[in-house]
């Protein structure tokens, strides 16, 4: 593990104009802090241990946080420090006034990108059918949406990331087209975040058993080829077949398996549209022996066959771009 230095790097996003980005080179990275209209945005990679702070802002604001990539992260202040690794995403109400901590203790590649918007620059009609989110939006000190569990972060939001982060327009455009995409990333975030809320998850978990949980998910996300039973699962991280069954579940509002599949699917779906493999070797890829035992789950989890995706997406690239194609077909789907 790299040295940690309690040196802290100060950002701040209150003085960007619109369509402004301002960069910081790091000693082993980059971060970058952009303004489109409402949304400002933090782009944070890092492959050494880091610490960076968000100065205090004079209003209330919401801060949208994914990791992309890598482990040991800690976002908060101080109390209210949530810990994310690859794959996760929360949300952060930040009190006008406030600092915000961005730490990260282990090396290796980590990737952060947090989008940032003003309550009073947002109308939501937010329902009595949702009270943890009204509860969030009229808080009157900084808290999590999801205190001590994160979302999964799911392939749809990623692909908005990197279109926001990569994808160019025409000059007249570009700045629409990243409103937008800010936008769809805020609604989509909201969306899942309500289905989450909801799904009656009272289980607070002792840090070790959220740990443990963390390191199986980790396990699957960054080796879904891999063969695994729950047993072998459970006495890898110090724990038992049930204890971790419902654990996941009370987290991550998904099974185990549930979990890996979805992962797995979402892995052949990138092989499917960036590389020009045959169906037999992406099932191989993500770890099954038989290429009808991975159609059939393929289907199921999209509900169309891999070989329809690429005779759906694979004419309209010339026309779309590879982001926008993709983005079709998950509009489709």
């Amino acid at each position: 593990m790299a040295e940690f230095s309690m040196e802290c790097d100060d950002f701040t996003h209150g003085m960007l104009i619109d369509g402004e980005t301002r960069t910081k080179t790091l000693r082993n990275g980059h971060a970058s802090i952009s303004r489109f209209g409402t949304f400002s945005y933090y782009q944070l990679h890092t492959s050494d241990a880091y610490r960076g702070r968000v100065s205090a802002q004079p209003r209330s604001e919401i801060r949208l946080v994914f990791v992309s990539k890598g482990q040991g992260i800690q976002v908060g202040c101080e109390g209210m420090m949530q810990a994310f690794s690859v794959g996760e995403s929360n949300c952060f109400f930040v009190k006008e006034g406030c600092t915000q901590d961005i730490i990260i203790r282990s090396d290796g590649a980590c990737e952060l990108f947090m989008l940032v918007v003003g309550v009073s620059d947002i109308s939501l009609p937010i329902a009595d059918s949702q009270p943890d989110l009204h509860r969030f939006l009229n808080a009157d000190k900084c808290i999590w949406l999801f205190d001590g569990s994160n979302m999964v972060l799911g392939v749809r939001k990623i692909t908005v990331i990197q279109q926001i982060l990569h994808e160019r327009k025409p000059a007249y455009l570009q700045r629409a087209y990243t409103q937008l995409k800010l936008t769809e990333l805020f609604v989509l975030f909201l969306e899942k975040a309500d289905r989450f809320g909801n799904r009656g998850m009272a289980t607070q978990l002792r840090p070790d058993d959220l740990e443990r949980v963390r390191k199986v998910r980790d396990l699957l996300h960054e080796q879904p080829a891999q063969s695994y039973s729950l047993v072998g699962l459970a006495r890898a991280v110090g724990t038992n077949e049930s204890t971790l069954k419902k654990n996941f579940k009370a987290v991550y509002g998904i099974t185990v398996f549930g979990y890996l599949t979805a992962r797995r699917m979402e892995l052949a779906k990138a092989l499917l549209l960036e590389k020009e493999l045959k169906v037999a070797a992406i099932a191989q890829e993500v770890g099954y022996k038989y290429a009808s035992h991975f159609t059939a789950a393929f289907r199921k989890h999209f509900g169309v066959l891999p070989n329809k995706l690429l005779r759906m997406v694979i004419p309209v690239f010339p026309v779309l771009g590879e982001f926008e194609a993709i983005y079709a077909f998950l509009l489709v789907v």
